[in-house]
């Protein structure tokens, strides 16, 4: 009975999606102090008080995988949060930052984690990870120990009945499509389980950010759910470019938002609206995390593209925009003159007759449609996306060899061209990798006009 209440308790926790409280109006967040108090204190006193005995003076690293493989401890500290009332300072002052922020200071976890030695960052992804998974501002290396410890909750805590019709050791299968992500080796900077109507959204790194002198921000397209065969179609389309590129390239899979799915719901923009300004602020993120020497690409695909294309009427810092088979520019957007800066160079890569062009430049009046067909806006320029490789056994991007499909070195258009794409090594695949790792594209013969007043 005692096990089974204790069960209970921790999945209330899981369960319950966390987002810091409201501050008082005069709350004010002092970056400084609050680094000050938590690099002063031992956080061996935070980790003592809350992990296991035998977890002690092992390094955060060793400790983050035993609590991830333990289903119990890993929900328990999923659920955990700080308290600021603690008699420790390294919880105290944590719990301190995390309730009192605002949009007014949205930087100030950023503030204090570049003032935090490495091993009081690590030892809180360990013991708080349901806060610092998706916190803005907190190391992404941290973000995703964090989140590998949540994702173990999320799979022992699908195990458990929701009711108490059933008896706690009658336990159902674990969730597939999360333990996928464990056993993936999937590096996870978001996760929100319970989003998509419990299919989950996420954002995964791909690459290495200490290394890369580039980086590529992918958003894709419908049905953009971990629960998804598009979870891992987007990580391997990634990992392709990251591969060819040799360490210079980092990619981000972005979908850290509800997405809609099926021709119906993908036709309206209302997705895309409500993940614009979450893109944005994360971009906020990752540009103070990679520094502005560091050049990062936006791209989207699909429906992807009506993200990116309402994301850019936000002030981002980004130095490239790319529209891979873009449903639209941006509901309400007719030119590049409706973005923050109509200026910011634009590729749009669309092959003939791919599909997604039926749906395109919808009137704005209907309340449906995602703006204007990228491919006609002043200054944007067009890719050329030509053919597939002339191997045989070259692979597609779902590990099909090309000749097994009947496909090797045709040109890329029609109803397949959606996903073709992405086929590595095709011509149009070399001119997204160009884009992302800063090199020159093919351009294709006919261009819009330029933008008046851009160079």
């Amino acid at each position: 009975m005692i096990a089974g209440v204790s069960v209970l308790l921790v999945l209330l926790a899981v369960t319950t999606t966390w987002w810091p409280p409201a501050p008082r109006e005069s709350t004010v967040v002092d970056s400084v102090e609050i680094a000050e108090r938590m690099t002063d204190a031992d956080p061996m006193r935070m980790v003592e008080a809350h992990l296991p005995a035998e977890y002690v003076g092992s390094s955060p690293e060793v400790v983050a995988e035993r609590v991830a493989a333990d289903p119990l401890l890993a929900m328990e500290r999923s659920g955990a949060r700080p308290d600021p009332d603690s008699p420790n300072p390294t919880e105290a002052a944590f719990a301190a930052l995390v309730t009192g922020m605002s949009a007014e200071d949205s930087t100030a976890p950023g503030d204090v984690y570049q003032r935090l030695p490495r091993d009081v960052a690590d030892w809180l992804a360990v013991v708080f990870p349901g806060v610092v998974g998706n916190l803005a501002g907190a190391p992404f290396e941290n973000r995703v120990t964090a989140n590998r410890i949540r994702l173990a909750a999320s799979v022992a805590e699908s195990t458990y009945w929701p009711g108490p019709d059933r008896p706690w050791h009658d336990e159902r299968e674990p969730r597939a499509d999360f333990q996928r992500v464990i056993d993936g080796g999937h590096r996870l900077v978001y996760l929100d389980p319970l989003a998509n109507d419990g299919q989950g959204s996420w954002v995964e790194l791909v690459g290495d950010l200490s290394t890369a002198r580039h980086v590529g921000v992918l958003v894709p397209g419908g049905s953009a759910f971990i629960s998804s065969d598009n979870f891992t179609r987007y990580s391997d389309r990634a990992g392709s470019f990251v591969d060819a590129a040799g360490g210079d390239l980092a990619m981000l899979v972005w979908a850290g938002s509800p997405f809609p799915s099926g021709w119906i719901q993908e036709a309206g923009s209302s997705w895309a609206a409500d993940a614009a300004p979450r893109l944005a602020e994360f971009l906020a993120d990752l540009r103070r995390q990679v520094g502005g020497d560091t050049t990062i690409t936006l791209a989207g695909h699909s429906y992807g593209g009506a993200v990116v294309g309402m994301t850019e009427t936000y002030d981002i810092d980004v130095d490239r925009v790319m529209h891979i088979a873009s449903a639209g520019a941006g509901y309400g957007v007719s030119g590049p003159r409706d973005y923050t800066s109509p200026c910011r160079t634009r590729y749009d890569l669309m092959a003939p007759g791919d599909p997604i062009g039926y749906v395109q430049d919808v009137p704005g009046f209907t309340g449906l449609g995602h703006g204007v067909e990228v491919a006609d806006m002043p200054g944007v320029l067009r890719l050329v996306t030509g053919s597939l490789p002339d191997d045989p056994q070259a692979l597609d991007d779902v590990n099909r060899t090309l000749g097994s499909l009947g496909i090797t070195g045709k040109e890329i258009g029609g109803i397949h061209a959606h996903s073709e794409v992405f086929i590595p090594n095709s011509d149009a695949w070399s001119n997204m990798l160009a884009v992302f790792t800063g090199e020159e594209p093919r351009l294709l013969t006919r261009q819009p006009p330029a933008l008046p007043g851009c160079d």
